[in-house]
């Protein structure tokens, strides 16, 4: 409730040095657990800026909707594909009032699952999921149009449902905004 105060104290209906023109994204990774078992995801999504600004432009809200592939190595019986769907308001931090080319962002939305994911012995206990994503990256080229990333991504239902055995992500992300 604090962090919320905080961020809206700090609310700007001001230009942003943050672009706010739309974005396309693809993100390729894997899974962080170790177990043997490995899972690989790839994503296609959309940034959809806002005109939302905090601290005088350091801080910026956008909205990403995605379209991820997971595919897991086979279990006897279990699916090895599945797709998801994911919307995420995202905040991002750059330094120097917003001017920085680096950049440090997260944000808890929700996805949902098209099949029953196993992670090991436990299965997902819902389709329907909090993605939790938090990356850190750095924008390039004319009018810092282009951005590369490193993100981490946790899908969970943060205990709502059992069994939640969740999966972690380990993704890299490359951004051309139009």
């Amino acid at each position: 409730m604090m962090a919320l105060a905080a961020l809206a104290a700090g609310y700007s209906g001001a230009a942003s040095a943050e672009p706010q023109s739309v974005s396309v994204y693809v993100e390729a990774g894997q899974s962080a657990k170790s177990d043997g078992r490995d899972t690989t995801v790839g994503t296609i999504g959309l940034r959809i800026p806002t005109p939302a600004t905090f601290w005088g432009g350091s801080v910026s809200l956008a909205v990403d909707a995605y379209l991820s592939q997971w595919k897991t190595d086979a279990f006897a019986n279990n699916e090895t594909r599945f797709t998801q769907v994911g919307l995420v308001p995202m905040f991002r931090y750059r330094p120097d009032a917003g001017q920085s080319p680096w950049f440090v962002e997260g944000g808890i939305g929700v996805s949902y699952l098209d099949g029953t994911y196993h992670r090991g012995n436990q299965a997902f206990g819902s389709r329907w999921n909090f993605s939790d994503h938090l990356g850190v990256g750095r924008s390039f080229g004319a009018d810092r149009r282009q951005e590369l990333g490193v993100y981490l991504k946790h899908v969970s239902n943060a205990g709502l449902e059992g069994p939640n055995p969740g999966e972690t992500f380990y993704q890299l992300r490359y951004s051309y905004r139009f």
